[in-house]
């Protein structure tokens, strides 16, 4: 799974929630759907001293020497996403950016409650459209210096408001086919996070 797939999930809930955006505008179509997706209302920076790419590629090249810093209480919270760039490129993917800002793209960590030693989250990976949630559920871990964050999804959900149109369990992948981030640095307080996904995409969420 590349971090792209990981964040659109498959394309699914465009499929779903583009026809009903457009729907909902009327006659002004994708003119103005464009118009939305390049509107800076999308993103609210003035407070926060957002990292340029440049800048995440250097913490990058420092947390696979030295390590990151980051560690699983760090990590504990909901994180909304902001920007995607794709490998080998210096530009971002600013489509797949604005859509999921559009859609509350959202990644949310919890402490898992378990008898284990091992440090666990319970993972959700969301995006919504007012009251269309499209979420995935799974199981995560924090593991090495940089640190790793391996992950797997179990349950896939679909909902309008409270009724559930759609629900699915996944079966558990192998160990080694499972997704993964490569955490690359926190801001300040925790207020932005950085990682790569296995499929060589960067991404970068700021907390909610």
């Amino acid at each position: 799974m590349t971090l792209t797939k990981f964040l659109l999930i498959d394309g699914a809930l465009l499929l779903v929630g583009l026809p009903l955006l457009l729907m909902l505008q009327g006659g002004k179509g994708f003119s103005s759907l464009l118009g939305i997706l390049n509107s800076d209302n999308l993103l609210d920076q003035t407070s926060i001293n957002i990292p340029s790419l440049k800048e995440l590629l250097e913490l990058e090249s420092l947390a696979r020497r030295k390590g990151s810093g980051i560690e699983f209480d760090n990590l504990v919270g909901l994180w909304k996403f902001v920007s995607v760039w794709k490998q080998g490129t210096d530009k971002e993917d600013s489509i797949s950016s604005s859509l999921l800002r559009l859609f509350s793209a959202s990644l949310e960590l919890k402490k898992k409650q378990t008898n284990e030693e091992l440090l666990k989250f319970d993972i959700t990976n969301s995006i919504q459209f007012g009251t269309l949630l499209l979420r995935f559920t799974g199981s995560g871990e924090v593991k090495g210096s940089q640190p790793l964050l391996p992950f797997f999804f179990e349950f896939i959900e679909l909902k309008l408001g409270r009724s559930v149109l759609f629900s699915r369990s996944f079966d558990l992948p192998d160990e080694k086919n499972r997704p993964f981030f490569a955490l690359i640095a926190m801001g300040d307080k925790g207020c932005w996070l950085s990682a790569r996904g296995r499929g060589g995409g960067l991404a970068l969420w700021l907390r909610d």
